[in-house]
């Protein structure tokens, strides 16, 4: 079985002119059948623009740093809208972006499945923290969550948890009775980034 390799990486978003003519400079370095997706990025605006293309950028740059040739990559959005490589089995990758953040994991081997979140930690009260926990928490989740000592930690945790899950399987865990939440979970990497004056957590979902 071949080795799995995973590599992160994050960035704060910057925009500027160059942004477009940098991602035109790697855009020519890929399969023309990735022409619908680049299509698709130009097509955003202002900073969801800007987010996009700062995530392409983490990937393109985790692809060259692994020895990947690009011109074999055909990227394309699945049936969720979700950019994934339609060509090859052995790479996948998932980007998130979140206020200000990018976010990119690639990993590379046989059957290779990645999700992976960013959030910015907003000031929400301790009430509506509550609030939204109880419309994604499981049970089990809630009870520990109501109890943490750290209530923020634990509510980024487990909503990257869940968005990272979901960015792998195509579903929410715990939603489908033919989707069990923990085996379908897999395996998670989560940390935190403080950049900026602002702070994010995120995961990384694996099978």
């Amino acid at each position: 079985m071949a080795e799995l390799i995973v590599d992160y990486t994050a960035c704060i978003v910057s925009g500027g002119a160059g942004l477009i003519s940098r991602i035109e400079s790697a855009a020519a370095e890929y399969s023309p059948l990735c022409g619908e997706y680049f299509s698709y990025l130009y097509g955003k605006r202002g900073a969801a623009f800007s987010e996009s293309a700062c995530g392409f950028l983490l990937l393109d740059n985790l692809l060259k740093k692994n020895g990947m040739n690009r011109s074999e990559v055909a990227i394309a959005r699945n049936s969720n809208g979700r950019p994934c490589v339609i060509n090859r089995r052995d790479i996948d990758f998932s980007i998130s972006h979140s206020e200000g953040a990018a976010f990119c994991c690639a990993v590379i081997g046989e059957n290779a499945a990645v999700g992976a979140d960013v959030q910015r930690v907003r000031n929400y009260s301790r009430e509506y923290m509550e609030h939204l926990a109880r419309t994604f928490m499981s049970k089990t989740q809630l009870e520990s969550f109501l109890i943490s000592s750290d209530r923020t930690e634990y509510f980024y945790t487990a909503w990257t948890n869940r968005e990272a899950a979901y960015k792998r399987c195509g579903r929410y865990p715990g939603l489908t009775d033919d989707f069990d939440g923990e085996a379908a979970q897999g395996s998670f990497t989560v940390g935190k980034i403080n950049a900026c004056g602002g702070r994010y957590y995120y995961s990384i979902s694996l099978a």
